[in-house]
């Protein structure tokens, strides 16, 4: 699809995806509940021996360069299933499960080569973009992160209620925090 995306359309497909996982904006998401509801499997890289990869190639990915591969979605016709690197910390993977679950709410069309030879990946950066503001979203709701951000939440406590890591708490807590300081001096000013 070549839909233009703004972050209002893609604000919109995060609530009405949790809204029918029956989520309230301060429930926490589960990724692999998304993927099942949308009937996308997700394997485990280190589980793919018993499917014919070789083990070389899944100890490159879960031990020499574990860092270089998170996941992918990767399309099997009208299919879809989701590759994961299980190396990864658990609140890691639940973020990279819902970005790449975000590629396929957004419909982007998937690149013909995934990975270079060099094991480097191959994107384009706006897609990526709109993926990883979608996958905030369904992560840390808006209204919640607005909430815990006049609340003076912590990147520590916003990880830990939602089950992500610190960082993408950070990442999803950026334009709350901003907001509340906003919304706050404008008070100030007006007590004043």
């Amino acid at each position: 699809m070549n839909q233009k995306w703004t972050q209002k359309a893609m604000a919109e497909v995060a609530a009405q995806e949790r809204h029918d996982l029956g989520l309230g904006p301060m429930d926490p998401l589960d990724p692999y509940a998304l993927a099942e509801a949308h009937g996308i499997p997700v394997y485990p890289i280190s589980e793919l021996e018993e499917s014919g990869c070789a083990r070389a190639t899944i100890q490159h990915f879960l031990v020499t360069r574990k860092k270089a591969w998170s996941a992918a979605i990767v399309p099997i016709g009208p299919a879809r299933l989701i590759l994961e690197n299980d190396a990864h910390e658990h609140v890691r993977r639940r973020s990279t499960i819902a970005h790449e679950l975000s590629h396929h709410l957004l419909e982007h069309a998937f690149p013909e080569t995934l990975l270079t030879q060099e094991h480097d990946r191959v994107f384009s950066p706006t897609v990526e973009k709109q993926a990883q503001f979608l996958s905030s979203a369904l992560l840390v709701p808006e209204q919640a992160a607005r909430k815990l951000a006049f609340k003076d939440a912590d990147n520590a406590t916003v990880a830990e209620h939602f089950n992500i890591s610190t960082q993408m708490a950070q990442l999803c807590m950026k334009g709350a925090r901003v907001y509340a300081a906003n919304a706050r001096r404008k008070q100030a000013r007006a007590d004043r």
